[in-house]
């Protein structure tokens, strides 16, 4: 019987972390939307100082979220999302040509986190 209540608690266990990560990458993904989509509309209106401040929020959030999610998930795609993040406020100061494609970089790799790590029958499988 005692085996019976081990397994079932390890399948709690395990159960539990797996919505724990599917709740933390869905919410970092559209926190992490909402500071990049603000970002780019700012960029467009070339309104820097703002793009600077939505971009250092962006990358202070960003440090504090990505020490969970690498405890998750792959480290290779966090880590270069990690640099990208980590550039933007530099380039929003110095008024590069290169942010806004940046901020779309940057993007795309957090909805790659995104969709590589949700629950879909070919991630499962």
């Amino acid at each position: 019987m005692k085996r019976i209540y081990i397994s079932l608690c390890f399948l709690a266990i395990a159960i539990s972390l797996c919505v724990f990560e599917q709740y933390t990458v869905n919410a970092v993904y559209k926190q992490t939307n909402i500071y990049i989509n603000t970002a780019i509309d700012e960029a467009e209106k070339q309104n820097y100082q703002d793009v600077k401040k939505a971009c250092d929020e962006l990358n202070e959030y960003w440090e504090k979220k990505q020490k969970y999610m690498a405890a998750m998930i792959d480290h290779g795609p966090l880590d270069d999302a990690s640099v990208t993040i980590g550039n933007l406020s530099e380039l929003a100061e110095n008024k590069s040509e290169k942010l806004e494609y940046e901020l779309i970089t940057a993007k795309n790799q957090i909805k790659g986190i995104y969709s590589s790590q949700k629950i879909t029958f070919a991630n499962v499988f």
